[in-house]
């Protein structure tokens, strides 16, 4: 099995169809990466701290991976396998964009009366994160970046901001093992990213920083030849998952309203049910989950449909 790590090839930051591949896999293979976390290796201490105004800038990612005989207008599917953490801990730390992302205006600033936030370490041990004060979470790793090479009349897109229907920084906690991951392919070979691991994420990463570390993740890359879709999907063993972002003017709510109609396409393309009437089931049975505040993850139970195959 392959084995790409960041310490090799360097730190990346765009999504771009104009470098070179760091290795190319046939569909169905799996390939293990090493990822650095989304300071780019500044936070390990509690007296650390993030630096974004110069090199190295936010969530590193490794690629492109080259998956072979993939052409636009085919889909490529990662299984992620495992994520495991390279150093045993994961970091929340203060940014200086933390207040615009958490209120959108910069009125503390104004005042000259910046708002204080700590660095935290977690370190993991036996499926936790220790916090602080005898406080520990579960151990829930995820990719929080995970894309392709975008349409060619986009070019080039900063690994940090504007995710789109080519995936980018979605900061999805269902982006973990057992998932699938399907994204479009725009370029010959895919041209796959992979990035900022969490050890654990809230819903909405409110003021944008997760449990971030450095992993170690294998994946295994299929191909589904002539299988076009507009927008990243999951699956898992219970759930079918659309994802769309507020991006290119579409706000939060129209990016709920989008997730939901193309879950409502793939619920018809893999059951049969027609779309309005899967828009009804979703309007009764179906969840949204808020990755970061601009991903909008529409859900439903598979077994919700399955169970009732036979009456559709």
């Amino acid at each position: 099995m392959a084995k790409i790590s960041f310490k090799e090839i360097g730190l990346r930051y765009v999504f771009s169809p104009y470098v070179e591949p760091v290795t190319r896999v046939m569909p169905g293979e799996s390939i293990i990466l090493e990822i650095q976390d989304a300071s780019s290796g500044q936070v390990r201490r509690r007296e650390d701290v993030r630096d974004k105004s110069k090199i190295p800038f936010a969530n590193p990612v490794v690629g492109p991976i080259y998956v072979e005989n993939a052409e636009p207008g085919d889909t490529v599917s990662i299984l992620i396998e495992s994520i495991k953490p390279l150093e045993g801990m994961s970091a929340v730390y203060f940014l200086d964009s933390f207040e615009a992302y958490l209120t959108g205006v910069s009125l503390h600033r104004f005042m000259k009366n910046p708002l204080n936030f700590k660095t935290v370490i977690g370190s993991i041990k036996d499926g936790y994160v220790q916090l602080f004060d005898g406080i520990k979470i579960p151990y829930r790793p995820m990719l929080g970046t995970i894309a392709v090479a975008p349409h060619p009349e986009v070019e080039s897109i900063s690994t940090f901001k504007n995710p789109g229907p080519h995936g980018g920084n979605i900061d999805l906690p269902d982006v973990c093992p057992g998932s699938r991951v399907f994204l479009p392919v725009y370029h010959e070979g895919g041209l796959l990213y992979l990035g900022d691991a969490h050890a654990a994420q809230g819903d909405g990463e409110i003021f944008g920083v997760a449990l971030e570390m450095s992993a170690e993740v294998s994946v295994r890359i299929d191909l589904h030849k002539g299988k076009k879709i507009e927008w990243p999907r999951l699956e898992t063993d219970e759930e079918l998952i659309t994802v769309v972002t507020a991006s290119g003017g579409r706000d939060l709510r129209a990016a709920i309203t989008e997730a939901y109609l193309q879950l409502a396409l793939w619920i018809e393309e893999r059951y049969g049910l027609d779309r309005r009437d899967a828009l009804v089931l979703l309007g009764q049975a179906g969840k949204i989950r808020i990755g970061n505040l601009w991903t909008a993850a529409a859900k439903i139970c598979k077994s919700i449909i399955e169970k009732s195959d036979s009456h559709l």
